[in-house]
């Protein structure tokens, strides 16, 4: 019996040395001779460089009175920070969230070796063009728009957007709209985001205001916040190539909080609250859902991998996404008050979508739906599809393609989408084929021949594009499509991000008058190739209703 005992301790000894040489040993070296961060080094270029191609006799003048981003928005953004062991997936993350401020032209993080053990990080950032006096000027559909705009993206190099706007619209005879917007990122420094607007013209007033904190990166927790609206004035109802105006007050109010896991692929759970108050004048204008309040339940969750690109919207870099997004809503919908047309029923809703990336070849599907509940009667019931794609021929030359559907079932209150120039379908008139359903489809060959002439560059397309709108007791089989198509030319702005790089001048055919219509002119390609896989808040789907 004594034998047998020595025997297994020496077992056991021998296996815990066995253990230690194994598992703990290179842990322990793994943990000593893991790098860690040095130095870090903030570099900031202003808007034109004297190394670049684009200096000119007058850049530095251009320089002098652009007041570079202050390095604290750019330090607010580090994922990092010295004697952190280095991780690449934070430099990576921290890269792509400062390119996403839309404040740069250029952002790199590179890392140098003093020695294995320790590494000194580089943030380089080239400041955008970021004071944007415009004067307006877009034609499509059959309606013009003039104007002018002073957008300021960077006040005092704060991060700070402002923006006040004129516009005069021929559309529905609206005439001059003003606008303002301001927006802040990191209000104070702090987590929280300011988000303001006024839009008004003699139709009709907006008013928005919301404080929020986001989930601005991976490692965020919890994010929460309330919004607020007050609209008035009166919507445009179409029918047979005019219209009518219905009066309308409307107030609402939403607040919610989030909470997330993990910090690649995220799980969300989310509570949100929507109230809203509404006066429509007549019964037959009453939309879903009026005078309701909305207790929505959100359980999702993200998952992002990307790969950097060049030639796809832009010739800036953009961050090409391959994951997914998905998202079951549960919820009570509930009247306020009796007699005002608030009803109450059980909601439940959904939505998922997946990308993949394969070589040349990029495809995106998109699916949502939901419904509300009287015991066992669904009503408001809507459906979504939404697919991306796109195969890049050679480094010049790829072919794109979205398709768009959006239906509803049992939806007895009033509805509006229109399908024009604005919608995806080019050459048509604005507002003149509505209905309760849309379904668009486009089709682009993008050529990027690389023709960079000071700070422009230049790029072509052929498009085709095709859609119908129809009522809901109308079988799809049974409406009629459209079809238009053409050619464009895009001018991209090196000096400038997102839709503000691009200008576009498109001239379409319209194969129901079977001539050429009007040239449009628009900033912005007509829609992104790929979409980035984002957490939403949840919501009650389907309550889209096109005014202009």
């Amino acid at each position: 019996m004594k034998d047998i005992i020595i025997k297994n301790s020496n077992f056991n000894i021998r296996n815990l040395v066995i253990f230690i040489f194994l598992v703990v040993y290179p842990i322990c070296i793994y943990s000593a001779i893991r790098p860690e961060i040095g130095k870090i080094n903030i570099i900031r270029k202003n808007v034109f460089d004297t190394t670049q191609g684009d200096w000119f006799f007058a850049a530095q003048l251009a320089n002098d009175l652009h007041v570079i981003s202050k390095k604290y928005l750019i330090e607010d953004e580090l994922l990092f920070a010295e004697d952190d062991y280095l991780s690449f997936s934070d430099l990576y993350e921290t890269e792509r969230n400062l390119r996403n401020t839309g404040l740069f032209t250029n952002v790199s993080i590179k890392v140098d070796s003093l020695n294995p053990y320790v590494y000194d990080v580089y943030v380089l950032t080239q400041d955008r063009w970021s004071t944007m006096p415009s004067v307006l000027f877009g034609t499509g559909g059959n309606v013009t728009s003039y104007g002018g705009r002073i957008e300021e993206l960077n006040l005092f190099g704060t991060g700070t957007y402002i923006a006040l706007e004129a516009l005069h619209r021929s559309e529905n005879n609206i005439g001059w709209q003003g606008a303002t917007a301001i927006y802040q990122r990191r209000l104070f420094r702090s987590d929280y985001s300011l988000d303001f607007s006024i839009i008004s013209h003699q139709f009709r007033t907006e008013q928005f205001l919301s404080i929020y904190d986001p989930f601005h990166n991976l490692s965020d927790k919890y994010s929460y916040g309330a919004a607020i609206w007050n609209s008035f004035g009166s919507d445009f109802l179409y029918k047979n190539n005019s219209y009518e105006l219905m009066n309308f007050h409307e107030r609402r109010a939403k607040v919610w909080a989030a909470s997330a896991w993990r910090n690649i692929d995220r799980v969300f759970f989310t509570v949100l609250v929507d109230i809203n108050n509404v006066n429509r004048g007549k019964p037959e204008y009453s939309q879903a859902f009026d005078n309701s309040g909305k207790f929505l339940l959100g359980f999702g969750s993200v998952a992002e991998r990307y790969k950097e690109e060049t030639k796809l919207n832009t010739y800036q870099i953009e961050d090409l996404p391959e994951g997914g997004w998905g998202q079951a809503i549960l919820g009570r919908i509930f009247a306020l008050g009796s007699g005002n047309g608030g009803e109450t029923m059980f909601y439940l809703g959904g939505q998922a979508e997946k990308s993949w990336v394969t070589g040349d070849l990029y495809l995106l599907g998109h699916l949502a739906g939901g419904s509300g509940f009287t015991t066992d009667f669904a009503k408001y019931t809507y459906q979504e599809f939404y697919g991306l794609g796109f195969y890049r021929i050679n480094d010049k030359l790829l072919i794109a393609g979205r398709i768009w559907e959006q239906a509803v079932w049992n939806w007895p209150k009033l509805r509006q989408l229109v399908l024009d120039n604005y919608s995806g379908l080019r050459g048509y008139s604005a507002n003149f084929i509505e209905g309760d359903n849309r379904m668009v489809g486009n089709l682009e060959l993008r050529y990027f021949p690389n023709l960079p002439f000071w700070i422009f560059n230049l790029s072509g397309a052929i498009f085709w594009d095709t859609g119908t709108a129809w009522d809901q007791d109308i079988h799809i089989t049974k409406t009629r499509w459209h079809n238009s198509a053409g050619f464009g030319i895009r001018f991209h702005n090196e000096k400038a991000a997102g839709d503000d790089n691009v200008f576009r001048i498109d001239f379409a055919f319209n194969f129901d008058d079977h001539k050429f219509a009007e040239i449009i002119f628009t900033t912005g390609q007509l829609f992104s190739i790929f979409k980035k896989h984002n957490y939403h808040l949840p919501k009650v789907l389907g309550l889209e209703f096109d005014n202009e």
